[in-house]
């Protein structure tokens, strides 16, 4: 009968596992689904150099770090200084280079900018309702 019960708390120990291993992968497919789409979106709009259609990413406040300069800006405030940006920066290319997600389900993109000169990207996005919005971001250029 030991032998019995030993066994079952074995055969439980190891479902707990599968469980917590069921859970966690179902958590990243979670991001998984709901990432790429706003980050598809989000990357499009610098692609195309499109400061209109990227502030509909923006939260109310984003910090906002383009070159020298630096600050927290209101959603109309951070679009038009994108909107400088990219009209002294002409975009010829954009690739995002790493994505990911921080414990406090914050999400991040890096990539790179190729206008006249070569920007490293930076946007954190924060879920906010049922959607993510961009708290942060950074033009910085990788020649300074």
């Amino acid at each position: 009968m030991a032998w019995f019960l030993k066994q079952q708390e074995t055969q439980i120990k190891e479902m707990k596992k599968v469980i917590v291993l069921v859970a966690l992968l179902f958590t990243a497919s979670a991001y998984a689904v709901m990432f790429p789409g706003v980050s598809e979106n989000i990357a499009a709009a610098i692609k195309l150099g499109n400061s209109k259609e990227l502030a509909k990413y923006f939260a109310p406040n984003v910090e906002l770090v383009i070159g020298q300069k630096s600050g927290t800006y209101s959603k109309a405030q951070a679009e038009m200084m994108v909107k400088d940006f990219f009209a002294k920066n002409p975009v010829k290319d954009y690739k995002v280079m790493h994505q990911g997600n921080s414990q406090d389900n914050s999400l991040y993109t890096i990539g790179d900018l190729t206008s006249a000169k070569s920007y490293r990207t930076y946007y954190l996005l924060r879920k906010s309702g049922d959607s993510y919005l961009i708290h942060q971001l950074r033009f910085e250029d990788k020649d300074e």
